[in-house]
């Protein structure tokens, strides 16, 4: 009898703790079910779009502020925005003001709407990645003093871009104004996605660490979806170019830095951004 009794207890126990296990998940499922319903309802939507735009530009919009990789999700439409300025601003002063010097126009206006932050980050991250070892490399970007990497990139990224614009043919250039500013955010969260950060605080830390697969997948939809409905075949080899510098400049990132900082994620939105005005130019004449 007491053999039986045993028995009926040890069984009692893998019960008990299938049980156990079966609340648990059924309670983390719930509350993940809950964070999904907080993060898309409207408020929330709305504070995350208001976060993106104060990240990503100076403009000083107004609502909370969240996590910045919870407002990844917003990206390429603020880069469409700026998109859209450029354009605006490209056939408003069109009749007055010659190509050459407009396209000056268009690279300082997004310079000014950025604060500069991007190509301040381009060139820290050019020093960093092209200069010593990685505390060395970390402590240079750290410390914000100019190299010669740094001017060298800034230089190359912005002739590119003055010399792409110049180049570009009429039928594409309100495309390539429109979805190169947009493809330059997206770049930065495909970037983010998975990616590891290099220190334990800063921005690239902060979007790192919030940036989760709602965020990505629903940047990377919005912005392939609007591209390639609109410009085809360019727009495919213009995603596949910026897919694909993307890529090396995560394992460059990784291999040299240890993973990804905030220098390093307004580096590739500039770089991508003008290879970007690049591939809408190609065939021009």
């Amino acid at each position: 009898m007491a053999d039986e009794d045993a028995g009926r207890r040890d069984a009692a126990v893998p019960s008990a703790a299938a049980s156990a296990d079966g609340a648990a998940a059924a309670d983390a499922e719930a509350a993940a079910a809950a964070r999904r319903r907080a993060l898309n309802a409207p408020a929330a939507l709305l504070a995350q779009l208001a976060t993106a735009v104060r990240f990503l530009t100076v403009v000083p919009v107004p609502g909370s502020t969240v996590e910045v990789g919870t407002s990844a999700l917003f990206f390429p439409l603020v880069g469409f925005a700026l998109g859209a300025v450029l354009v605006a601003l490209d056939r408003v002063t069109a009749p007055v003001v010659p190509l050459a010097i407009r396209d000056v126009l268009l690279v300082g206006v997004l310079v000014v709407i950025t604060g500069g932050l991007h190509l301040d980050g381009l060139a820290d991250a050019a020093d960093g990645l092209f200069t010593g070892h990685r505390e060395r490399a970390l402590t240079i970007m750290r410390e914000g003093a100019v190299g010669p990497f740094g001017v060298a990139a800034v230089v190359l990224v912005v002739a590119l871009k003055l010399r792409s614009l110049d180049a570009l043919p009429p039928e594409t250039r309100t495309a390539a104004l429109l979805y190169a500013p947009l493809l330059a955010r997206w770049a930065m969260v495909v970037l983010g996605f998975g990616s590891q950060p290099a220190q334990p605080d800063g921005l690239g830390h902060a979007m790192v660490r919030s940036l989760t697969f709602r965020e990505f997948a629903i940047a990377t939809v919005f912005a392939l979806w609007i591209v390639l409905a609109q410009t085809g075949a360019r727009g495919l080899l213009a995603i596949l170019l910026v897919a694909a510098t993307t890529i090396g400049c995560r394992i460059l990132a990784h291999a040299r830095l240890g993973g990804v900082t905030g220098d390093v994620l307004g580096a590739i939105g500039e770089v991508v951004e003008a290879l970007v005005f690049a591939v809408f130019a190609l065939g021009a004449h």
